[in-house]
């Protein structure tokens, strides 16, 4: 097996080529419908049947270092030898951390690899173009490792691959999984047909503003407040259970918050993951995996979902 960490020297020619195949690879499966025999997608929306075994990982900015140990935690080269084990992963791959590019190169390869089992979720991080901050520094480390066609690199491949990245993920009676939150829903009849809204999310810059830039918080009977980030908005729990309740869910799984590794809002049924420990040494790094037996448990309420969370 090829070892995905072997790409600290990658050239320039190198790693347009592994972007343009994994966007290739991502513009194929957005197309096609089912890709495996528990997952299908359309556009920019991702749905999967309970899988054998899943493992999410939250924001990663540049922290190959901790990449490295959860990888290595749930052995990704068995554990991906089977379609039906799926690993998530919930954006933000770059800035604040110091090896940005080998993340982003690192989770090409292991998507490439394993087109079918690794899923990438895009975050706030890798949607400047639409949403601006201040904090983003991604462009100037590859002119940095690049010189000016490292410029060129970024604006013509790395973008259209940040494009190409998925945004909102279903998994049937369990979880909605997103980079920041979920969307305010102003219209009940959004949820007649919403696998179709969200298959275009890309398209309708405020639900993708809420979606990657949203934070839950607990509001009482307020629905939403605008957000002091700037972007986006926080939501309160009837945001999550109106979610929940037109989707047949149980539980967000979201990033976008620093935190111990994990944090739970809205009586547990929102959990957020962190997994980058290096930029920010006050907090942690953690993942969540679950078998089938374990995702069905918790459905069930019989045990916590966060008991499921691992801190590395």
């Amino acid at each position: 097996m090829d070892d995905i960490f072997e790409i600290e020297g990658s050239s320039l020619d190198e790693s347009r080529k592994l972007v343009q195949s994994v966007t290739k690879l991502h513009d194929d499966q957005k197309l096609q419908g089912f890709f495996s025999n528990i997952g299908m997608t359309s556009g920019d929306y991702l749905h999967f049947q309970i899988p054998r075994n899943l493992v999410v990982v939250g924001d990663i900015h540049g922290d190959l270092n901790s990449l490295q140990k959860i990888l290595d935690e749930f052995e990704w080269e068995n554990y991906l030898q089977s379609e039906e084990n799926v690993v998530l992963f919930l954006g933000d791959y770059i800035d604040r951390g110091q090896y940005s590019l080998e993340v982003v190169l690192s989770l090409c390869k292991l998507k490439y690899l394993f087109p079918n089992n690794v899923f990438l979720l895009r975050g706030n991080h890798e949607a400047f173009d639409y949403f601006p901050f201040s904090s983003f520094s991604f462009p100037e480390e590859i002119k940095a490792k690049f010189g000016n066609e490292g410029e060129e690199f970024y604006l013509k491949h790395i973008r259209t691959f940040f494009d190409s990245l998925f945004v909102f993920c279903e998994i049937d009676s369990f979880a909605l999984l997103v980079h920041g939150g979920l969307p305010i829903v102003e219209d009940l009849k959004f949820f007649e047909n919403y696998k179709f809204h969200l298959s275009k999310i890309t398209v309708q810059k405020g639900l993708m503003e809420e979606i990657l830039w949203n934070d839950p918080r607990e509001l009482g009977k307020t629905r939403w407040l605008f957000s002091n980030r700037g972007l986006g908005k926080y939501f309160g729990k009837r945001v999550t259970d109106l979610w929940l309740n037109q989707t047949g869910c149980k539980f967000v799984i979201r990033g976008h918050e620093p935190c111990k590794g994990f944090k739970t809002d809205h009586e547990s049924k929102v959990l957020t993951l962190f997994s980058s420990k290096q930029p920010y040494p006050k907090f942690e790094s953690a993942f969540l995996k679950m078998s089938r037996d374990e995702i069905l448990k918790t459905t069930d309420y019989k045990f916590k979902i966060d008991s499921f969370v691992k801190r590395i």
